[in-house]
């Protein structure tokens, strides 16, 4: 039987024929056949080749491993944001359930028995490359501020939710009007006259000196019966266009008194800190170029 030869041995044969011996002096100096040889240092040579080859095939999938986790983190600063009074807020509720969009994620609550808002969830997070993240950043705080982040947003869109209730209630008992989709003939608040007044009780709270002139901006217009914002039409009053503008403004000077009010704005505090830390987080780690820590993927690749 002949004689295994050992993969070590065949390196080194292989080792000495690069060096500059040739094939005969070294089959001589080891007392084996040139053939046997050959076929070992063929065999180094291809075994050297592989190692190399499997080498550069896990580089380039520990790389691509970490770029996919590189455009999570991306996708975790597009919706790490302050949300802004243009913030969509529903306030018909067809069902006990459902969710808001926000940028790059939605919100989820319920409306019965109460409002409740009950998730933050970002679109990365229905991605099979999240929970490999999450991995990774078992022991970052990014992992964590994202947690108090998500509970904050939360937090706050839940707020807005009960006060944009409170400002639709107010606006009905106030004028004793009805809000309607479309025109009636009698007098009635347009939809549309809820979400504007909304946005401008939100920009009074979070940004009151930056905030417009409701008093000039809002205006009744007798020949047409309604009151107006720049076009818009918030409601339609023929005789009372005056009273209804008043009402308008009294609902919006009321609301900011209310318990609600206060907590949008202390929700809106403790956001502001969130966002402003866990971007600070996520952007520090996309100029580190790499993500910290390890996952299943990474150990099966060897790390």
């Amino acid at each position: 039987m002949p004689k295994k030869i050992s993969i070590i041995k065949k390196r080194e044969w292989l080792k000495a024929y690069e060096e500059g011996r040739s094939e005969a002096s070294i089959a001589r100096g080891e007392s084996c056949d040139v053939r046997t040889l050959k076929k070992g240092i063929q065999d180094a040579r291809l075994e050297r080749d592989a190692t190399l080859a499997r080498s550069d095939l896990i580089k380039e999938a520990l790389h691509s491993h970490n770029e996919k986790l590189l455009e999570l983190i991306r996708e975790i600063l597009l919706v790490v944001k302050l949300p802004g009074p243009d913030q969509a807020i529903p306030w018909k509720h067809k069902g006990s359930s459902g969710s808001i969009g926000i940028e790059g994620g939605r919100v989820q609550y319920e409306s019965w028995p109460e409002i409740k808002v009950t998730n933050t969830i970002m679109d990365a997070e229905d991605k099979p490359e999240w929970e490999l993240l999450t991995e990774h950043l078992k022991t970052d705080r990014l992992r964590q501020l994202l947690g108090q982040w998500k509970i904050a947003f939360a937090a706050h869109i839940e707020t807005r939710m009960v006060i944009k209730l409170k400002l639709v209630n107010l606006l009905q008992e106030k004028s004793g009007y009805q809000i309607a989709d479309k025109s009636t003939d009698s007098h009635f608040l347009y939809s549309a006259s809820v979400d504007f007044l909304f946005q401008e009780e939100i920009n009074q709270l979070l940004k009151p000196a930056s905030a417009r002139n409701l008093m000039e901006n809002i205006v009744a217009v007798p020949d047409t019966g309604r009151v107006e914002h720049a076009g818009l039409s918030l409601a339609r009053a023929p005789g009372s266009e005056e009273e209804c503008r008043q009402h308008m403004l009294d609902t919006l000077d009321e609301l900011r008194v209310f318990a609600e009010a206060t907590s949008v704005i202390n929700t809106y505090k403790v956001i502001k800190d969130l966002t402003a830390r866990a971007r600070r987080a996520a952007e520090e780690i996309l100029m580190l170029g790499l993500v910290p820590g390890h996952c299943r993927i990474c150990r099966r690749l060897g790390m």
